[in-house]
């Protein structure tokens, strides 16, 4: 018996340029788990990925059919608006092809009935965590060639039953390498699975079905990376959980145990972790064993918001926990919700004035990132059940699985789209820009530089953001959009003087 896992079609889109990825960094191993527990249980295995495919679905569905797959499963994680090319793709199998046709992932996760009504094809759903659901399934198919009614599978004629969370990750077998990451050399590697944080714009407590964090043991980590070290050479690791760090003696210590083991195979990592769980002394020794960069969701700088989104920190440990990173040597990367969507205008001022206080606007590239950043909202998730049931959803025909809202302040709506539209020409200028610095960086043997040296970029955009703010205070929509404008045009202006990269320099 053979299974194929596909990665669906993603081209970016404009509208999605530079959006945080609408899935937990865990998705990066779900293809590479669901190949290796088929591998397992005995079953043949195919790997497609079509997620920066052009956008041919005739091309696309014979490559899947020449697999001659008894099941093909999608990993369907979002479609940046290009769901009616994976239904068109799905449509030519079910026309060519007996295999039975399934779907897992982020989306499928929190919207299968969704999924199974807007995508009439697919025969199942593997909702949530599904390693175990795949390994009880595979065999029984291999008996019977039909998807069995098993807990976590969502079938067409009934209702979802979940499955109990995996009890010891450790049992997990080695995923493969597969997708984008194997690219680079940095190793995505899970040491936990979870969240004990609730928070409403977050779809990790939703996808587990619960909000608890599971740890794995670092013995069955350090089995995990001999094996995918004889695969490739890496340069570096990056652990995908949510909250590397658990709460407790015990789980610092694991971690420190953990930053001991990526020494012992020469490797620096980075992670991410909640606010709360960390402290300087621990920053120390894991920047002393070897770690290089912290991700932290602060979210926000006012108070008010972080109660409303469910953060369970404060802006008091914000700045303990950014002081303490700092301090240590560790790389700093920051998650942002500038434009919450109840957001008043006086808190974008304190989210400003907290952010500049921090210091935390002193580059361009950061800058442009945390003063843009609004709420994303997917079908299943707890904001598209309370937008929807306020009446505030704003949906659109080609995004089916997500949906913009309107604000609660109509003023801060202006705000958010400007500086979205401003910041978009930023990235994607920018991007133009250091393609084409690259590319004579490396005729001619220079360094790849991204800096503003006299901080004009950088002083334009924390400008335009004050300036749009101020203008919807006056209540005349034309004001925000004759700022836009404005910054608009001072911006080209001064990408059009940017300098080159200079042979010799």
């Amino acid at each position: 018996m053979k299974i194929v896992i596909v990665e669906n079609p993603r081209p970016l889109t404009a509208e999605h340029y530079n959006d945080v990825a609408n899935a937990p960094l865990s998705a990066s191993l779900n293809c590479g788990y669901a190949l290796a527990v088929a591998r397992r249980a005995g079953w043949n295995t195919a790997y497609l990925d079509f997620t920066a495919s052009n956008p041919d679905a005739a091309s696309i569905a014979e490559t899947i059919l020449a697999e001659d797959a008894d099941i093909v499963l999608l990993h369907w994680v979002y479609s940046w608006g290009h769901e009616e090319l994976v239904r068109s793709i799905l449509e030519l199998l079910r026309r060519e092809s007996a295999a039975k046709l399934g779907a897992f992932g982020l989306f499928p996760s929190l919207s299968p009935s969704c999924l199974l009504q807007f995508a009439p094809q697919l025969d199942f759903i593997l909702a949530g965590e599904f390693e175990d659901t795949l390994a009880e399934l595979l065999p029984l198919f291999a008996e019977h060639p039909t998807v069995a009614a098993l807990p976590g599978v969502v079938l067409r004629s009934g209702k979802l039953v979940p499955r109990p969370l995996i009890a010891d990750l450790s049992l997990l077998p080695v995923p493969d390498d597969v997708g984008a990451n194997v690219g680079y050399t940095t190793l995505n590697i899970g040491a936990s699975r979870g969240c004990y944080g609730e928070c409403s714009f977050c779809f990790i407590h939703r996808y587990y079905g619960c909000s608890r964090r599971r740890a794995r043991s670092s013995a069955s980590l350090e089995r995990e990376l001999e094996v995918r070290l004889s695969r490739r050479d890496i340069g570096s690791l990056y652990f995908i959980d949510p909250t590397f760090i658990g709460q407790g003696e015990g789980e610092r210590e694991r971690v420190r145990e953990i930053g001991r083991m990526a020494g012992r195979f020469g490797l620096p990592f980075g992670f991410e972790t909640r606010v709360d769980t960390i402290d300087g002394e621990l920053l120390a020794t894991l920047a002393g064993l070897g770690a290089t960069s912290v991700f932290l969701g602060i979210e926000s700088g006012c108070d008010s918001v972080l109660q409303r989104i469910g953060k369970r920190i404060s802006t008091g440990q914000i700045r303990r926990a950014v002081r303490a990173v700092r301090d240590s040597g560790i790389e700093l990367h920051l998650g942002f919700i500038m434009f919450e969507p109840d957001s008043t205008l006086a808190e974008l001022e304190e989210n400003y004035n907290f952010l500049e206080e921090m210091g935390l606007l002193d580059d361009h590239e950061l800058t442009a990132n945390l003063l843009y950043h609004n709420q994303i909202v997917l079908h299943g998730s707890a904001a598209w059940e309370r937008f929807g049931g306020e009446g505030r959803l704003l949906l659109d025909e080609r995004l089916p699985f997500e949906a913009r809202y309107r604000f609660r302040d109509g003023r801060v709506e202006q705000v958010c789209a400007a500086m979205g539209r401003l910041t978009s020409g930023y990235f994607s200028t920018m991007a133009g820009i250091m393609q084409n610095r690259s590319a004579a960086a490396e005729g001619c043997g220079a360094q790849n530089r991204t800096g503003d040296p006299d901080g004009t970029v950088n002083k334009l955009l924390k400008d335009a953001f004050r300036s749009l703010y101020r203008a919807a205070q006056t209540l005349q929509s034309q004001a925000v959009a004759d700022v836009e404008s404005e910054y608009a045009g001072r911006l080209s202006a001064t990408f059009c003087c940017y300098p080159p990269v200079l042979c010799g320099n």
